[in-house]
């Protein structure tokens, strides 16, 4: 019966569009996303919204500004079938709609999980189903991994997976998904046992290494060019209590810790042990804070040296795991009322002159900022990823990450209000992006022609600097076209191949 409403509906659509495409607009100025919600919510009565309902504002939202449009409508499928009904109607040959899916996650890029056609929001995949017989934690793509580890807590095991509160499944795994857990088993993507994907012309297929290698090869990290991820199936470990926390510093003793982190870098061989080294820059001053992370119980030595160091701040301690992340970083929401931006340089090991580098260019961007009367700058960041052998478990992946290559990717972010200075943060994050790296090729820590994280990086950044040149750029297009011969994934956001 529901198949025979959606063939009228669409023949509907037929006859519309052959009006809508006779002109730039019809009679009644519908467009192709106008079209699209409509018959969504013919399909879909209880599932569509509207601009002025809270519930749209919920399905829009993102972390940022940057990140956020507004759509023509919003759905919220509820399953699979559901999936496969959404995509047979964006993408039939009459319509066309542009349309984004937005999973738990805060994606700062413009267009990328946001649209102005349809915002699918996978709100309603949220299940996590722990098999203990394979060792293996089937995950919905509308969670974030602070939910995720929580659902496990019970069993004791983890997955691979993000390092802060608020980071959704979907994007940060379709990207590759560096871990606190990821110098002991590798990337996100290197523990995927299987997908669960509504194929671009609405087909639900189980992809597995085994049934269909090219397209399993080029979902680990190829981001949303594939299909519709509804579950990703992950390999389980056993979970303990970790210790942990934050260490604040005052700008005053950065040249101390600098030297310790630059240490830790060089030297660290535990692979339980982990840190994510953030600089802050707010109304020019200057502090630092180390977010230190072992996957144990029990307090090592690996981190004597910061704890040497006279701190503002200290929050070091034994918990859960979901403790841990929930403490140290806060709960993850967002109002998503100011604009951010993101970007990547690839570091293999980070040195006193790469921080000092980062602390100077921080403050240059902030004066220039001033200087130019771009005053709405309420924030500059930039964090260091110390992984000691990130790759060392690499798996064949879309996202290139040999073992004879191991990067970090380094993440500077500009934090500010108004809109009009986009283009101005832009140029401006790019610029101190250029340095840091050129200081780094000059320590040997960096090659300009290494590859680039597609989580943290610009919009604007070439394809090829993503998935490791032209020719592995056409291997996956290949698999692309195949899937989706019909260019339905190009009415989404993101990067295209």
């Amino acid at each position: 019966m529901f198949t025979h409403l959606l063939s009228l509906l669409l023949a509907c659509t037929i006859v519309l569009s052959g009006v809508i495409s006779a002109t730039a607009t019809n009679i009644r100025g519908v467009t192709a996303a106008e079209e699209a919600c409509t018959l969504l919510q013919q399909a879909f009565p209880a599932a569509v919204f509207y601009p002025g309902s809270r519930q749209f504002a919920a399905d829009i939202l993102h972390a940022s500004a940057t990140g956020t449009q507004v759509s023509t409508c919003s759905i919220e499928p509820q399953s699979v079938s559901d999936l496969s009904t959404i995509l047979q109607i964006v993408g039939n040959e009459t319509i066309r709609a542009p349309f984004a899916i937005k999973g738990g996650g805060h994606a700062f890029n413009n267009g990328f999980s946001s649209t102005l056609g349809v915002q699918v929001s996978m709100v309603n995949f949220k299940a996590v189903e722990y098999d203990s017989t394979e060792d293996t934690a089937k995950i919905g793509a509308g969670l974030t991994w602070d939910e995720v580890y929580r659902a496990l807590e019970p069993f004791r095991v983890k997955v691979v997976g993000g390092r802060i509160p608020g980071v959704g499944v979907a994007g940060y795994t379709l990207g590759g998904g560096y871990s606190w857990f990821t110098d002991q088993f590798g990337l996100t993507i290197d523990t995927i046992v299987s997908y669960d994907l509504v194929l671009p012309n609405g087909t639900f297929a189980h992809v597995t290494n085994d049934g269909d290698p090219d397209l399993f090869f080029a979902l680990k990290g190829g981001l949303n060019n594939y299909g519709v991820v509804t579950a990703f199936t992950l390999k389980t470990y056993p979970q303990t209590a970790v210790w942990g926390g934050a260490i604040t510093y005052a700008g005053n003793v950065s040249d101390l810790v600098h030297d310790a982190a630059s240490q830790f870098s060089l030297t660290k061989t535990d692979p339980k042990a982990g840190m994510i080294f953030t600089h802050y820059l707010i109304d020019n001053v200057l502090t630092i804070t180390a977010y230190v992370f072992y996957d144990a119980p029990t307090q090592p030595g690996v981190f004597n040296a910061f704890l040497a160091i006279p701190s503002e701040t200290q929050d070091l301690r034994t918990r859960t795991l979901v403790d841990f992340l929930i403490s140290t970083f806060g709960n993850g929401t967002s109002t998503g009322e100011t604009r951010e931006l993101g970007a990547m340089v690839p570091i293999q090991h980070y040195t006193t002159p790469v921080f000092d580098a980062v602390v100077s260019q921080l403050y240059a961007l902030a004066a220039n900022a001033q200087a130019t009367n771009h005053t709405s700058l309420s924030e500059l960041l930039f964090s260091s990823e110390p992984f000691t052998s990130p790759f060392t478990h690499s798996t064949p992946s879309a996202y290139p990450h040999s073992p004879t290559r191991q990067i970090t990717p380094a993440d500077p972010n500009v934090v500010y209000t108004d809109a009009a200075d986009d283009a101005y943060f832009t140029a401006a994050l790019k610029a101190l992006v250029h340095v840091v790296q050129a200081v780094a090729v000059a320590e040997g820590q960096s090659r300009w022609d290494d590859n680039l994280y597609s989580n943290y990086v610009l919009a604007d950044t070439p394809v090829s600097k993503l998935f490791g040149g032209e020719a592995a750029v056409q291997k996956l297009a290949a698999i692309r076209e195949r899937v989706d011969p019909n260019g339905v994934m190009a009415l989404t956001g993101g990067f295209k191949l």
